[in-house]
């Protein structure tokens, strides 16, 4: 008999001391196997998110693309709104709220948007009829 260990008291602590180590160690490692693959689905989700936002800093990024800091911390915010239980499109409207319409890289379609989403269309049927216009009304040089 170990001379530590005279006392049976002393014996069944110690024997209680490492089961219990040893069923935590356990728990532990299944609670942790388990966390990584819910990070990978909210990460995935947070990219998704992030590529269909503009970047405030950035010209013409979006916060996937962006290396710059308020983009990263609005990566982190999104990741974060994901873990709270947050869904994509109340996290898109959290977005809009705070930063205005102008974070979405491609606006929804409606009456304050219109121009944005009408306007290259009207711009090239005008230009288009003004060429044609002008080489319709050129002057014929006759032919020697």
């Amino acid at each position: 008999m170990n001379p530590l260990f005279r006392s049976p008291y002393l014996s069944l602590l110690f024997w209680l001391l490492s089961l219990s180590l040893c069923f935590s160690g356990a728990t532990f490692l299944a609670t942790a196997q388990e966390v990584p693959n819910l990070g990978a689905s909210y990460q995935q989700q947070a990219i998704e998110i992030s590529k269909v936002l503009r970047c405030p800093m950035a010209t013409n990024q979006t916060l996937f693309e962006s290396q710059a800091p308020i983009a990263h911390e609005l990566k982190g915010q999104i990741f974060s709104l994901l873990e709270q239980g947050y869904k994509r499109d109340e996290i898109l409207d959290f977005m809009v709220q705070r930063y205005g319409e102008k974070i979405r890289y491609q606006p929804e379609f409606k009456p304050a948007t219109l121009a944005l989403w009408l306007g290259p269309l009207v711009l090239l049927v005008v230009g288009l009829g003004l060429g044609f216009a002008v080489l319709k009304h050129r002057p014929q040089v006759p032919k020697e």
